[in-house]
């Protein structure tokens, strides 16, 4: 039986809301990074920022990967009346999530340097890039763990937990940015134990809340661990793909523009790339956030409350992208001026120029990273991660390359827009396959 209008628009709204609060409290702690380095440290560190932030991606990646698949089939045994298994599929994902944090962490103590210059740091910015990768790589469970147990609270129910422990983490990051970086002069060292603060802040808190006050978060002697990997792994995919591809996109991006404008214009784009990373949270965490409501949907085959929460992804998030890519085209001078504090005037044109084109790929990639994650969540995992790979692989390596080739910065600023909009005709053509076919049910 579906439910009513009014009850499960409130339910979507609530949940988004606290979806995008939540995801915007774990990305603005790098955007916190970028302006406390450029306006305490200089361009170049703010260069060095942008050339680790891959690193970033891969490791919330992981934790998106692991705590959206876990969480979602978690949810969906839970609705079919399967709470042993869905214990179990909590169990694996927790003790999966254990190992990739040691494998992460050992990489940091052994392969640092080797990291650094894979990711292209030149002999100018090679220390403070170093110093910064290898900080976040050594608390990698920090980064891994807070995303599983995110997920896995606001399947609990408690949404409000889940935004609230993000949050709060992401002040914390704010704060001792400003102490490490001006009063104590810990230069990118303070940065990056700053960054590694917000996630522990985080994950602490809700740990608290599962110890003491959840009844479905249970562990139990694990089972069929390779079975519940691959599931796990496969269900989260998709949000893997989607935030490891945006470090890949930097990292091909960094390397393209420093053969074109050298660091300064890494330190440009740096400013682009981390405003567009908070953008994209907004749409990653709607996507989390509506999560729960949709695999509970599906699991109790609810086919007309599956079509409206689709219908009202779509708007909501068309809305949002008009709204920021009006705001960025207009500010752009302003943004350019806080974040260039050395008034570089080729760092100026060069980021204005990128905020104009780049934003208004924010127009189509909304629809794009929700209806991957509205796919994922009533188990259209290949779709999902067909989607995925599509904008975040498949279109970006070739653009990349060819399109700077032709029209030098330009270029690079058009990739994202030209890839959003060749998958938006992809997304589309899957809704029609699926609803055409009904195949958005309960089996």
């Amino acid at each position: 039986m579906s439910r009513n209008t009014k009850s499960l628009g409130s339910t979507f709204l609530k949940d988004g809301a606290f979806g995008i609060f939540g995801m915007l409290g774990i990305s603005v702690y790098i955007l916190a990074d970028t302006y406390f380095i450029a306006t305490g440290i200089g361009n170049e560190a703010l260069a060095s920022l942008n050339i680790a932030i891959p690193v970033y991606g891969l490791l919330t990646g992981i934790g998106l990967m692991l705590g959206i698949g876990g969480a979602t089939k978690f949810t969906i045994l839970r609705a079919g009346g399967k709470p042993e298994d869905s214990q179990n599929v909590f169990t694996n994902t927790l003790l999966l999530g254990g190992m990739l944090s040691l494998i992460m962490t050992m990489i940091g103590v052994f392969f640092a340097e080797e990291f650094t210059r894979l990711l292209g740091a030149d002999e100018a910015i090679f220390e403070t890039t170093k110093i910064y990768l290898q900080t976040v790589l050594l608390f990698s469970g920090f980064f891994i763990m807070n995303n599983i147990f995110v997920a896995f609270v606001r399947n609990d129910n408690n949404p409000r937990i889940a935004m609230l422990a993000m949050i709060i983490g992401s002040f914390g990051n704010i704060i001792l940015d400003y102490i490490f970086i001006y009063p104590l002069q810990l230069g990118m060292l303070g940065a990056a134990l700053a960054t590694v603060t917000a996630p522990a802040v985080g994950l602490s808190l809700m740990v608290y809340y599962w110890l003491k006050h959840s009844k479905a978060l249970k562990l139990k002697k694990p089972t069929n661990f390779l079975k519940e990997w691959g599931a796990i792994i496969s269900l989260g995919s998709a949000a893997f793909i989607t935030d490891f591809s945006n470090g890949l996109v930097i990292l091909l991006f960094n390397l393209t523009i420093v053969g074109i404008a050298g660091n300064i214009g890494v330190a440009a784009y740096s400013v682009v790339a981390n405003i567009a990373l908070v953008i994209v949270a907004v749409y990653i965490g709607m996507g989390q956030g509506i999560q729960p409501l949709i695999s509970e949907s599906f699991g109790k085959n609810r086919t007309e409350d599956l079509q409206r929460i689709l219908r009202w992804t779509v708007f909501i998030t068309f809305g949002i992208g008009l709204l920021t890519f009006g705001l960025g085209f207009v500010s752009a001078p302003k943004i350019m001026e806080v974040f260039n504090s050395e008034r570089d005037p080729t760092m100026s044109r060069l980021g204005i120029e990128g905020i104009r084109i780049y934003f208004s790929a924010f127009i189509f990639m909304g629809i794009n990273i929700t209806m991957g994650a509205f796919f994922a969540a009533v188990s259209l995992a290949k779709a999902a991660i067909r989607i995925s790979f599509l904008r975040g692989i498949f279109l970006v390596v070739p653009l990349v390359f060819l399109l700077p080739q032709w029209m030098g910065m330009v270029g690079v600023w058009l990739v994202v827009p030209i890839v959003e909009i060749i998958t938006l005709l992809f997304v589309l053509g899957y809704l029609r396959y699926f609803i055409k076919n009904n195949l958005i049910k309960y089996e």
